[in-house]
């Protein structure tokens, strides 16, 4: 027999154990998970911002070294092209300089040749050969700064400059992109550009001036040879040989010095080839000028006087017999004043026979005049006269019938027509005007 299991003993009661039991609400526990999503979602998002605040910064950053990378190499083109604009002015200054030595050559040529025409201008001029309405221009030469005229407009020659140096235009940042001038704005033209500019307009007009002095030179040469044409053809009517004939010295008071003539090249130019040709002719000119003013070539008496008697053979008034006659007869009333036909000296002022009263003037070139028959003496012998000063009255003194005056031309002392004389007088009178 099993022994009977004794109850356990009892431990001691130190107090009284209570049960308690906690109910949660529903709503409780819903707010609790909401409480507990919120604080996910913020703790989410502050990861979020913090990773995605590090992500921008980082592209910041980037942002940054390109835009450093793109000015970097801004600045490097454009050193380049500072770098070619240099070079490219070293060579425009070159060509500027090479073309302002070539431009101030031809200003000295211009002036040069202005002298020649200038001087051809007042030997022309003072030698009555050229109008004043005729005359060249004195202000074609270009002067730095002067004024050019040509066609009626009006400018002023750019100033030659002595060393030219066109700086290179540097170019404005505007930008890491590059932009140009802004809309609206006119780039300035570079130095180098205006410089040729100048440099082309100044020679433009030493191209009109050269074209200017040569027309000048022309316009010289065609009036010369007009002129040799009358005065040779008024020479031929005299039957006076004009290669024989010298014209006399004279003297423009203080001038003097070596004779040295200007010779050009003709294959220079067209400039040169009429200035050779132009100065023989007006060397020929002026000698022919200077004889023609020598010769009794104008009227004893003014207005227009009827001959009464010509040069030759005739019916003597007294005798009725053939005599010679060796002058002209003008029938003038008695008192009129009667010139001298060309500058000379009066070798005789005095009664003589059967010319009455009679006055002979001495030319050049063996030529002489008579003025006979006069009532008046008006010089005296030794006198120099010009052609025009009155050397005598018309009258009826001495063999004649009536008041008239008797006008003789000799050539050493050899009496010949007077008319020839007159007709050339009256061609060359014609022609001028």
């Amino acid at each position: 027999m099993h022994p009977q299991s004794q109850p356990a003993p009892a431990l001691p009661t130190l107090g009284l154990v209570s049960h308690r039991t906690y109910t949660v609400r529903r709503s409780t526990m819903l707010a609790g998970l909401a409480w507990l999503a919120l604080s996910t979602a913020c703790s989410g998002g502050a990861g979020w911002y913090i990773l995605s605040r590090d992500d921008l910064a980082a592209r910041l950053i980037a942002r940054e070294t390109t835009r450093q990378y793109a000015y970097e190499d801004r600045i490097s083109a454009l050193r380049a092209d500072i770098d070619r604009y240099a070079s490219r002015a070293l060579l425009d200054q070159d060509g500027v300089e090479s073309r302002v030595d070539e431009l101030a050559s031809r200003q000295a040529e211009l002036e040069s040749r202005q002298s020649l025409v200038a001087a051809l201008t007042d030997t022309m001029q003072s030698n009555g050969l050229m109008s004043a309405a005729k005359l060249p221009l004195r202000s074609q030469v270009i002067k730095p700064g002067e004024p050019i005229r040509a066609s009626g407009v009006t400018s002023f020659a750019p100033i030659l400059p002595n060393k030219p140096t066109p700086a290179p235009e540097t170019p404005s940042l505007r930008g890491a992109d590059g932009g140009g001038w802004q809309s609206g704005e006119t780039p300035p033209e570079p130095p180098a550009k205006r410089v040729d500019a100048a440099l082309t307009k100044l020679d433009g007009a030493m191209t009109r001036t050269s074209d200017a002095q040569l027309a000048a030179l022309k316009d010289m040469d065609e009036t010369l040879a007009a002129t040799q044409k009358r005065l040779r053809s008024a020479l031929a009517e005299t039957g006076l040989d004009a290669e024989r004939l010298a014209a006399p010295a004279t003297s423009a008071g203080g001038m003097g010095g070596p004779f040295v003539p200007v010779k050009l090249d003709s294959s220079d130019g067209a400039f040169a080839a009429t200035l050779n040709a132009l100065q023989p002719r007006m060397t020929s000119v002026i000698r022919l000028r200077g004889v023609i003013d020598q010769l009794p070539l104008a009227r004893p008496m003014a207005g227009d006087h009827d001959f009464t008697s010509n040069f030759g053979y005739r019916t003597d008034p007294f005798t009725r017999g053939l005599a010679m006659h060796t002058g002209v007869d003008f029938r003038a009333e008695t008192g009129s004043p009667i010139v001298a036909t060309a500058p000379g000296k009066v070798v005789a002022a005095e009664y003589n026979g059967g010319y009455g009263n009679m006055v002979e003037v001495e030319h050049a070139n063996g030529l002489s005049t008579r003025y006979a028959h006069m009532s008046a003496i008006s010089v005296t012998t030794g006198q120099m006269v010009k052609a025009g000063t009155v050397v005598g009255r018309v009258g009826s003194t001495g063999r004649s019938t009536g008041p008239h005056l008797h006008y003789e031309t000799r050539i050493n002392d050899e009496p010949v027509d007077p008319t020839r004389f007159l007709r050339a007088g009256g061609k060359l009178l014609a022609n001028a005007l």
